[in-house]
């Protein structure tokens, strides 16, 4: 029994689905009778290079085209449809990618008349497998080819091309088919099956098969093999794996909401539950990904999940830099580390405002969650004049533009937090951090003491480890004018205790006293 997308392959270029900028322009080259020798059909699996390939031999060689669309009623298109013309020579350079299987194939066999038609038309399917030989040997047939012969290359990647094939060949690429032409084609397909569809399913074929039609016309056709006539969600759970994007979705919720407390023991359930972390972590890096294209106003594949209410509550950079801390510890977690472990280092991080880029606001509400549903509205205003504040008592809710008071107390008492933070983004400099020590605050300025100079020069010196560093502190301690400078050696402190030492250990061992002059 045919496949779906099998049954329903397009017939004509207006068939084609989300590729009308390569069917147009192939239609009118041959309509008006002004057409090349060579194509380049390049671009992602399943969007139609091999079907576009099929219906260009078949409009090429139909006896009576009508503005250069293939009649399909004539005894050569009725042949090409069925599989019966011998002028359309389709090779697999998967398999077949020798030298020897191009000179057979292609260069001697380009040499006959076609046999029912006027024209040959060759279709070289993963163009890019075959080997230098194989291109060298063909590279003189494209070059000069019969008046009679048409050679088609499709590839998913036409950078492996060698550039003196890709010079002799009119380039066409394929995009991926845009959300709602996919629909309306998955729409079409349940329509001339006989079926119904929840517009919940239509959605989720169209995310899974991520703009590639075959992808989405399989999907259906394994949910339409179940025989039920209504295609419901319940219908697609029992063919296609859900995932546990609804899981991820709300750990994501209790990170953005800044619930260690809740998000360490929502982890902790999700194991218990027996959902595998590993996965998961592909969930959440698919939530964020989803969460960064709406960033951008596309809200395509947000409705599902509860991802809608989490739109807005983190930044652009910030899910970029969420997205790379769960890189890092899937990796962990396939590496030995402990799966639940490593997922609640990397809510640790989220909820506690240390992500990278983390708002200031973020930062200082590390204790105290926002409400579940995310979105903060503004706080009205009053016309009335405030109340004046008294001196000693601090304000409720100062301006962003004032920043919080800074000494080298509160710089001490947080600097693990910065090294947490650092860490996050540079693995290496973390250590050299744990073996120096704030020494003073200027204004704005933290100055740290190193105990190596090429420490200093580590971190000072080079901009983007200082970069990295002050981006740290701007984020622990709210303050983005932050700056920092390094000085190397012991402190005074220091050198006069170690200096002291010396002297009482030669007193101790040769007697005497001190004598000052």
């Amino acid at each position: 029994m045919p496949s779906l997308s099998q049954k329903h392959r397009p017939q004509s270029f207006a068939d084609v689905t989300g590729q009308a900028h390569v069917t147009e322009t192939l239609r009118k080259e041959i309509a008006s009778g002004v057409l090349g020798h060579a194509f380049l059909f390049c671009g992602p699996r399943g969007v139609g290079k091999t079907t576009t390939a099929r219906i260009f031999a078949k409009a090429l060689n139909c006896l009576s085209p009508k503005d250069g669309e293939p009649d399909n009623t004539c005894e050569r298109c009725l042949a090409a449809s069925e599989g019966r013309q011998f002028d359309l020579i389709e090779l697999d350079a998967a398999t077949h990618n020798g030298v020897d299987t191009v000179r057979e194939s292609i260069i001697e066999h380009v040499r006959f008349a076609p046999m029912a038609g006027a024209r040959k038309v060759y279709v070289l399917d993963e163009a890019h497998m075959l080997t230098p030989a194989a291109w060298n040997a063909l590279l003189k047939t494209l070059e000069e080819p019969p008046a009679y012969a048409f050679f088609i290359l499709a590839t998913t990647e036409w950078h492996k091309v060698p550039a003196t094939i890709v010079s002799r060949c009119q380039r066409f690429e394929f995009k991926r088919v845009p959300p709602d032409i996919m629909s309306e084609r998955i729409k079409f397909l349940v329509k001339e099956e006989g079926w119904t569809i929840d517009d919940a399913v239509v959605r989720m074929i169209v995310s899974r098969s991520e703009g590639c039609v075959r992808d989405a016309e399989t999907l259906l056709g394994q949910l339409g093999s179940l025989g039920e006539a209504h295609l419901s969600m319940d219908v697609a759970e029992l063919v296609v794996p859900m995932g546990h994007m609804a899981a991820a979705a709300g750990l994501l919720g209790f990170w953005a909401r800044r619930d260690h407390a809740g998000a360490m023991d929502e982890a902790k359930r999700l194991s218990d539950e027996g959902i595998p972390l590993i996965p998961l972590f592909d969930d959440l890096v698919e939530c964020a990904r989803r969460l960064l294209v709406a960033s951008s106003g596309d809200t395509t594949f947000i409705e599902e999940y509860g991802l809608k209410e989490l739109v807005g509550v983190f930044s652009p950079a910030e899910l970029n830099s969420l997205a790379l801390l769960l890189f890092e510890r899937r990796k962990d977690a396939k590496g030995g580390l402990d799966a639940l472990f490593a997922l609640q280092l990397a809510g640790t991080v989220v909820a506690n405002g240390l992500l990278r880029h983390a708002s200031i606001v973020a930062s200082e509400q590390r204790s105290n969650p926002i409400p579940p549903k995310i979105a903060s509205s503004p706080t009205p205003r009053n016309d009335n004049p405030p109340a004046p504040v008294p001196k000693d008592e601090p304000k409720t809710n100062p301006p962003l533009a004032e920043s919080p008071a800074i000494d080298i107390n509160r710089v001490r008492s947080k600097w693990q937090a910065v090294i947490r933070a650092v860490d996050e983004k540079n693995h290496s400099l973390p250590f050299i951090l744990k073996i120096s020590k704030p020494e003073a605050v200027q204004g704005e300025t933290v100055i740290i003491r190193f105990q190596y100079g090429f420490h200093r020069d580590k971190l000072i010196g080079e901009m983007k480890n200082k970069k990295t560093l002050e981006e740290a502190m701007q984020t622990v301690f709210g303050i983005q004018s932050l700056e920092v400078q390094g000085v190397v050696g012991e402190d005074a402190g220091a050198a006069e205790k170690r200096s002291d030492d010396v002297v009482s250990n030669i007193l101790k061992a040769f007697g005497g006293t001190v004598v000052e002059s």
